[in-house]
């Protein structure tokens, strides 16, 4: 298992990391416990929260980070 860290801001965007767990892995990952009473904290503040899932593919952080970056990308067209 690969321990990964992503900086999230939102639940929205944690919840999405997790259903890519579930496309991905189905049961066979981890998330970090107490991410949405951080997230709840730290929303007023507007800092990012960092966060790990166990994975056992090191590739899925890749494939998050890229399919994110398009996203804000075709938002800010």
């Amino acid at each position: 298992m690969y321990k990964i860290w992503f900086d999230v801001y939102d639940r929205n965007h944690w919840y999405d990391i997790i259903r890519e767990c579930k496309k991905w892995f189905g049961k066979e990952w981890r998330g970090q416990r107490g991410v949405r009473r951080k997230l709840d904290m730290f929303h007023t503040f507007h800092r990012p929260v960092r966060i790990w899932f166990l994975v056992p593919d090191p590739a899925f952080k890749t494939w998050i980070d890229l399919k994110y970056t398009q996203s804000d990308i075709k938002q800010n067209k």
